[in-house]
């Protein structure tokens, strides 16, 4: 299941970066779980995290807004709320 998520994570991030790919350290971190990597860390504004938040949902089913990212510092939590749900 985290390999999942993590897929989903990777694929919103895209998302959130227009479609471009994350560089290469970035892209690790997700994949790893890294537990350092903070939600500032990725650059997002705000156009960047609703493609995020959208990318979550399309691929997940489940509702993830940019006010809940909000309430989050890092990526690991994005990542740990998604798997309570699914």
């Amino acid at each position: 299941m985290a390999d999942k998520i993590r897929d989903v994570l990777l694929a919103a991030v895209r998302a959130g970066r227009h479609g471009t790919l994350p560089p290469p350290a970035l892209a690790q971190a997700i994949a790893e779980g890294s537990h350092e990597l903070t939600t500032e860390q990725l650059n997002f504004d705000s156009l960047a995290w609703m493609e995020f938040c959208i990318s979550v949902e399309l691929q997940s089913g489940q509702e993830l807004t940019p006010a809940d990212v909000d309430e989050m510092r890092y990526v690991f939590q994005i990542e740990d709320w998604l798997r309570a749900r699914l």
